[in-house]
């Protein structure tokens, strides 16, 4: 079967050859020029043979092109990138806010990346990474809960022009090659709005952002990123084709997310403990867990890690998650 077809059969519950699985990371100091970006993912690809790709650029990509500075160093774990210097310092700043062209700048070499991946990789699922609008304002703006409280409406004007943009650039992304979009949210969480603000100025924009974007592309994963996550909340609010979330560790386990969403289930990889530094046996057992897991639930768990693994797991422990499911396949 054509793997687009096989993913999309498993996010419906009807994928009856066998479980899928993913791997997904950064690639600092690489992740600034699109051909090496592009040719690292091509690599992990084939070496790895996964059956789907989550394309990663750098942590503060969407931010560049609306003046925020990003710094040449990365966590020495994640590989993420972080700002030097914001581009919002002040309300007025937000109130000049300008609409982004995303197939120019920074974005745009995100877009020439997923190209690039395409060309090589035509047959593979591919989805490219999206921030949710205030993820992407959570990055630009150091005091943005405060403007929230203080301006919501200037606030929630800047946002739909964030929106604007994050569609544009998913729908070129879309165009390019990439088959579906994975959309990223850290406010799922405990964080410092409350969750009437994060109705408000995020799963209302998720909403806008999901109703246009789902008649373009062939699926939606929603990323819902931290520990003690309102896992219920976005399962019921959000209409994607997919959930992603560090079920190893934080509530909800897989089988108690498979019973509050139908659809597929992107997880199971123990990425920051076993991953990292379990011995072989641990890291079979995890994957091993996670392939049961996933028959029992009609193959719609796509044995994934929870977030990007970390840049220190040594190539042989990941060697061990491909064999392991290979192996397990065969029966």
């Amino acid at each position: 079967m054509d793997k687009l077809d096989l993913l999309l059969d498993t996010f419906k519950g009807i994928n009856s050859d066998y479980p899928l699985f993913s791997l997904w990371k950064h690639f600092p100091n690489i992740d600034r020029d699109p051909q090496q970006l592009a040719k690292n993912h091509v690599d992990f690809y084939n070496k790895y043979d996964f059956d789907l790709m989550k394309i990663s650029p750098h942590g503060r990509f969407p931010v560049v092109d609306y003046g925020c500075t990003v710094g040449a160093d990365y966590d020495p774990i994640t590989g993420s990138t972080r700002c030097e210097d914001c581009c919002i310092k002040s309300i007025q700043d937000w109130q000049s806010l300008e609409p982004l062209n995303v197939s120019e700048g920074e974005l745009g070499k995100q877009i020439e990346t997923v190209k690039l991946i395409h060309k090589k990789l035509e047959f593979l699922p591919k989805m490219m990474t999206v921030f949710s609008p205030l993820m992407v304002a959570s990055k630009m703006d150091p005091n943005l809960v405060t403007n929230i409280r203080e301006h919501p409406d200037i606030i929630i004007d800047s946002m739909f022009i964030l929106l604007k943009d994050i569609i544009e650039y998913a729908e070129a992304s879309k165009d390019a090659g990439a088959e579906g979009i994975f959309l990223a949210s850290q406010h799922f969480r405990k964080t410092d709005l409350s969750f009437e603000e994060v109705q408000r100025f995020e799963i209302n924009f998720l909403d806008k952002f999901l109703s246009r974007i789902n008649k373009k592309v062939d699926f939606t994963v929603i990323h819902v990123h931290g520990e003690d996550i309102k896992f219920k909340e976005a399962a019921d609010k959000l209409q994607v084709d997919a959930l992603n979330w560090h079920d190893r560790l934080t509530w909800p386990s897989l089988a108690e997310a498979a019973k509050m969403f139908p659809k597929g289930l992107l997880a199971g990889i123990d990425e920051t403990k076993s991953l990292v530094n379990g011995k072989p046996e641990e890291i079979q057992n995890n994957i091993l867990d996670a392939f049961q897991q996933s028959m029992n639930f009609d193959n719609r768990i796509i044995i994934a890690p929870g977030c990007v693994i970390p840049i220190t797991v040594p190539e042989k422990n990941i060697e061990i998650i491909s064999k392991t499911i290979k192996k397990a396949r065969r029966g």
